[in-house]
């Protein structure tokens, strides 16, 4: 039995498009999804609401953890076209990031066409609410402070390496039950 999708397609997109685009102009600060549409598993609710709101039939999707029921729901509700290599991406969606690919291997873009890049959505536990990873960049006034739980002990020495081939890199967008905090690639992670 296939799942719906967003109740009412356009105005649930542009509700939480309007999230997404105020998590990436302010990184590092969790922002509330306002529409939850129901999603195969492993794929969060949150996550199926960010696919589904920046993806179409113009868009290459990896899955890290491939199922037929997932592919029939994107194809399905987004039109997408799904491919085997992290690549050839457009957006990646990783449910189990300790599990992941290294960071190099997702499209970075290319000098001509930085937009050629990917962007990553990373299903997380949660965020910690103790002192956390300080940041900055374009958004943040000064620093701020953000605690993603379940990534690997490198992600950030690899993050940290795409920074410095700025203007390309890759975007993240990390993603809980019901929230998404946004790294755009210029967005820096301050070590201790």
């Amino acid at each position: 039995m296939m799942l719906a999708a967003f109740a009412d397609p356009v105005f649930d997109s542009q509700r939480v498009f309007r999230q997404l685009l105020q998590a990436m102009a302010r990184p590092a600060l969790p922002r509330a999804l306002p529409v939850l549409p129901p999603a195969p598993a492993p794929v969060t609710s949150a996550a199926m609401a960010i696919v589904l709101t920046l993806c179409d039939a113009t868009t290459c999707i990896w899955l890290q953890q491939p199922s037929d029921e997932v592919a029939r729901h994107l194809r399905f509700h987004a039109g997408v076209k799904l491919v085997d290599n992290p690549q050839d991406a457009d957006f990646a969606l990783i449910t189990d990031p300790m599990a992941m690919p290294p960071l190099a291997a997702f499209a970075r873009g290319e000098l001509r066409y930085p937009d050629r890049s990917a962007s990553l959505i990373v299903q997380l536990p949660g965020f910690r609410g103790d002192a956390g990873l300080r940041f900055a960049g374009p958004g943040i006034p000064d620093i701020r402070t953000l605690a993603p739980t379940g990534l690997s002990a490198n992600f950030w020495t690899q993050r940290a390496a795409l920074s410095a081939q700025l203007p390309l890199g890759i975007d993240l967008y990390f993603v809980t039950a019901e929230h998404v905090a946004a790294l755009p690639r210029t967005t820096r992670w301050l070590e201790d």
